[in-house]
């Protein structure tokens, strides 16, 4: 039996945090990514966003604050 993999977007700003959608490919999981991080720009106004291979962060001298990555998961 063939195992699956799926691509959950994970949000990381809350204490609460959440998955905000699950895919089939990587790739749609990374246009999700962009999606929350226009969102997070305009409608919360939060700049200095990039988005850095697998999650959304904001970098702060040399820290990095995640506000979303990506996590595969494996299907049984």
């Amino acid at each position: 039996m063939e195992r699956q993999v799926i691509f959950g977007v994970y949000e990381k700003m809350d204490k609460c945090d959440q998955y905000v959608g699950f895919f089939r490919h990587e790739v749609d999981a990374k246009k999700e990514l962009k999606t929350q991080m226009s969102r997070l720009k305009e409608d919360l106004g939060i700049e200095d966003l990039i988005l850095k291979e697998e999650r959304v962060v904001k970098v702060d001298g040399r820290e990095e604050e995640i506000f979303f990555i990506i996590h595969p998961i494996m299907l049984r």
